[in-house]
């Protein structure tokens, strides 16, 4: 009769790697559908990771455009007080002229912070920056601009949260499917490592007994 104990032996192995992991999939051949399901969630994790943290790139850009025209915004309501205070009746052509080298500074200011291109789309490029009409009209139109930037920025933080929660999920699948439970592993690999004793005594006996035989045979 044969006690191997080949079985055990290599169980011990693997309760030791799952122990020294924590991952209780590190083969195929400790379960090959978990294996899979555990690869794909791994996929779909890594991709919720990297549409996590290009939104947040994004986000940071739309961020940097609002505050540019939030300042374009406080240049242009100067501007527009000024304008305003230029019509005062009391002021002299050389005051009026001050007020307008100053509001001429500032729309200075603003083709800084923007490009033509911006200027022509927000109908800043050839603004009267001494008509209050028509300082009105950019801050109207820069106010849409902001609007609009921030419903994209509103969008790419539901975008960001729901990659996010989506990960968290997934990670946690993934802990429940791969990750090793230490306990139920350390309970296991004792089990094992007394069967193996046990058949390790019985291998030891039966080898034993059999040399007895042989020398009682021999005696005969």
């Amino acid at each position: 009769m044969s006690l191997g104990i080949s079985n055990n032996s290599y169980s011990n192995y693997s309760s030791y790697g799952k122990i020294a992991s924590g991952n209780k999939l590190p083969t195929a051949a400790d379960g090959a559908a978990e294996l899979a399901i555990n690869e794909k969630m791994e996929t779909q994790q890594r991709t919720a990771k990297v549409n996590e943290r290009n939104g947040r790139e994004v986000i940071d850009k739309l961020n940097i455009s609002d505050g540019v025209l939030d300042g374009v915004t406080d240049y242009l309501q100067d501007m527009r007080q000024n304008a305003i205070y230029s019509k005062n009746g009391t002021l002299s052509d050389s005051d009026r002229g001050d007020i307008a080298n100053v509001n001429s500074q500032l729309m200075k200011g603003i083709g800084e912070r923007l490009s033509s291109s911006q200027m022509e789309s927000l109908g800043l490029n050839n603004i009267d920056f001494n008509d209050v009409d028509a300082i009105d009209e950019a801050i109207a139109s820069v106010n849409n601009a902001r609007g609009s930037v921030g419903a994209v920025t509103n969008g790419m933080e539901h975008n960001v949260s729901y990659n996010s929660i989506a990960r968290e999920n997934l990670l946690s699948a993934q802990s429940s499917i791969a990750d090793t439970d230490v306990a139920q592993e350390i309970t296991e690999l004792k089990k094992n490592q007394t069967l193996d004793a046990y058949r390790m005594q019985m291998q030891k006996k039966q080898q034993e007994d059999e040399a007895q035989k042989s020398n009682m045979n021999l005696m005969l």
